[in-house]
């Protein structure tokens, strides 16, 4: 949801309209017949730590070079073995649930790589019609746990997860993680939670800290609290969409759509 307020424009006065979204996030617009062009990458940086979510909307759409051009001005770029860019869309025959028109669970960027982006860029090719799903979900974990009580908040930090998932796609293989980790460079508690898959390509968790009869309410409880609406923003997709998210803080993950040749998103992880 965005707010009606316009806040002053950023860095000159009149550059952009410069809207918060709810509950956390910052829309940036060209103002009708001013700049077009990009807002530079100290802006954009400055926006991503102070609101999580930066999304440029209304912006000329990028070509194939200038969207990773772009990308290159923001921080390091993740290399896949495919590339750069992740095109997500559905495949006629996928190995992945990523590449299907599913639910994609809440999770983090790069873990089983071992190498953990710190924001990650997407560009909307085509957008689902009005209604018809493929909203992708941001959790802010920050915010989570600043309204966690302090009881449940010290049992979690004694939580460590273990994912294992076969290596179908770009990613797969086992890492261990904590529950709940110093963010890399302020040292703020972050939540970092993958939930489990089962569908194609399964994601599985072997839990620690948690005895296995409470296991299955954990989790539940998890799914739950990931999706509250005070600090869970579901981002609906436009066509020619620019979004920038902070994946140090962040948790993500999509909601299933209905018109599989419907949506069509551009990814880059950026490590720096």
């Amino acid at each position: 949801m965005r707010s009606e307020e316009e806040l002053p424009g950023s860095p000159a006065p009149g550059s952009w309209f410069l809207v918060p979204i709810t509950p956390f996030g910052l829309e940036v617009r060209p103002l009708a017949g001013g700049d077009r062009r990009l807002p530079g990458s100290a802006d954009l940086k400055a926006w991503l730590a102070a609101h999580r979510v930066v999304l440029l909307r209304g912006f000329p759409p990028p070509d194939d070079a200038g969207f990773l051009a772009f990308g290159q001005t923001l921080g390091e770029i993740l290399e896949w073995q495919f590339g750069a860019v992740n095109e997500l869309r559905v495949q006629d025959a996928p190995k992945n649930y990523l590449y299907t028109d599913h639910a994609v669970p809440f999770h983090w960027d790069g873990a089983f790589v071992g190498r953990i982006p710190h924001a990650i860029l997407f560009h909307c090719v085509a957008a689902p019609p009005p209604g018809g799903g493929g909203e992708t979900l941001f959790c802010d974990t920050l915010r989570l746990l600043e309204h966690t009580a302090p009881r449940r908040r010290a049992a979690w930090e004694g939580v460590s997860i273990t994912y294992t998932t076969d290596k179908l796609a770009h990613y797969g293989g086992s890492f261990t993680s904590p529950l709940v980790v110093p963010h890399p460079v302020t040292g703020t508690p972050t939540l970092r939670f993958a939930e489990p898959v089962a569908d194609l390509n399964p994601v599985f968790l072997e839990i620690t800290g948690i005895p296995a009869g409470e296991q299955p309410a954990f989790l539940a409880e998890m799914a739950a609290l990931l999706r509250h609406p005070t600090w869970s923003y579901a981002h609906s997709w436009e066509t020619n969409d620019l979004l920038i998210a902070d994946n140090w803080t962040l948790l993500h993950g999509r909601n299933a759509f209905h018109r599989p040749g419907g949506r069509h998103l551009r990814r880059i992880n950026l490590l720096g």
